[in-house]
């Protein structure tokens, strides 16, 4: 898969994938003021995205990148390990092209451009974790060749980037992008009679999850430094091979 060239978007959208994002940004919108943490909304403002059609992405990056110096790079199709991670070290995060059906509306199996763009999107704008995100990728290419590693970290990344929690002065809120972008999973995280737990690496890199559905378990971090942390013991000498 080719991701270094950004491909013009836009021409592949017809007016069905128009609608689909003027029904979930306008639904969202509703939703994220009180589920999200401030960091997002104040780079969902930064990002500045059109409510009433799939965003052109060559106009998207000219804000993210003179805020961040990130960049979203369209792709056919997940990009996975090793080179998803490269992309992060180096300020490109790829956006899926497809959008998702009509039917879901409320919660779709696979990423799309609504997830990609409306979920991770306005952290990548907000320069604290763009950096959190560049530093994922840094780790991921310092793992690829340790698969024990590299598995962890990408039980880390889900549990907090792609469906985990934060704790704020105002309560638990949704820092995952797979939460942020689906109304269903919004309403499940952040139900009390939903049980949560603390985030620890050690019990993340233990669990199994089912990425095609709504979550049954959900991790809380007290603040990033909690992931900043998790990553540095990634980086440690003893990462390199010396662990006993």
């Amino acid at each position: 898969m080719d991701t270094q060239e950004v491909p013009p978007v836009q021409a592949h959208h017809g007016p069905a994938d128009h609608e689909v994002w003027r029904h979930l940004y306008r639904q969202q919108l509703a939703l994220v003021p009180s589920a999200a943490p401030a960091i997002y909304l104040e780079g969902l403002d930064l990002l500045d995205l059109p409510a009433d059609h799939v965003p052109d992405l060559d106009k998207v990056n000219e804000r993210v990148r003179a805020i961040t110096g990130w960049t979203f790079v369209a792709v056919d199709g997940l990009v996975k390990g090793a080179d998803f991670f490269d992309m992060l070290l180096n300020r490109r995060f790829p956006v899926t092209n497809q959008m998702r059906k009509p039917e879901e509306i409320r919660f779709a199996e696979l990423p799309d451009l609504f997830h990609d763009l409306f979920g991770h999107g306005p952290f990548l704008a907000h320069p604290r974790t763009a950096k959190l995100y560049q530093e994922f990728g840094r780790i991921g290419v310092r793992c690829a060749a340790r698969p024990d590693d590299l598995a962890l970290l990408q039980s880390i990344m889900w549990t907090t980037l792609e469906a985990g929690l934060i704790r704020t002065p105002d309560g638990l809120r949704a820092l995952g992008g797979a939460i942020l972008s689906s109304a269903d999973e919004i309403q499940q995280c952040l139900d009390p009679a939903t049980p949560v737990e603390s985030f620890d690496p050690e019990v993340v890199g233990l669990a199994t999850f089912d990425i095609l559905q709504l979550q049954n378990r959900y991790f809380v971090v007290e603040g990033l430094q909690e992931i900043e942390s998790a990553l540095a013991g990634l980086d440690t000498p003893a990462a390199e091979g010396d662990r006993s």
